[in-house]
């Protein structure tokens, strides 16, 4: 696949029915890991048929297109159905950047005007045996306790 960083403009609603949007990270702060082609080998290599992420944010704050939204992610398991992905790029807290912060703010925010009445998740909310994402994602976003952007 081609991974295209994606114009935030440029994104449009999906045909399909979307509710939730899931937070997840890539668990490698190794730069040559630092990339879509990188989450979709893994991906194939694990039986996807594609990268499972619909968006990957580097640690420059790049946003990469990956899974077309209008195809159910392949990110948490059992929890696919109407749901959107994006990955942050990092391991460790402390290493993820001011960069992947502001563009997962800017994307989260196109996202929830898009599409009205999303809430936003951590993978580690539907599989207690992972910390995904290890970024403070409630406090980037300012989610209420049922995952509501209070930034809007």
């Amino acid at each position: 696949m081609k991974f295209d960083i994606i114009d935030l403009p440029t994104i449009k609603k999906p045909k399909r029915m979307v509710s939730r949007v899931f937070l997840h990270c890539s668990a490698s702060d190794r730069p040559e890991h630092d990339n879509p082609q990188t989450m979709e080998k893994w991906h194939l290599e694990r039986k996807f048929k594609e990268i499972g992420y619909h968006f990957y944010i580097d640690k420059a704050g790049r946003i990469f297109e990956g899974r077309s939204l209008n195809t159910n992610p392949a990110a948490q398991q059992g929890h696919n159905a109407n749901t959107i992905a994006i990955c942050c790029g990092g391991l460790k807290k402390e290493n993820f950047t001011v960069e992947q912060k502001r563009a997962l703010i800017a994307l989260c925010l196109v996202l929830e005007h898009l599409i009205k009445g999303l809430t936003f998740h951590g993978h580690s909310e539907v599989n207690p045996n992972k910390t995904c994402p290890v970024y403070p994602y409630k406090e980037w976003l300012q989610l209420s306790d049922h995952g509501v952007m209070r930034l809007i």
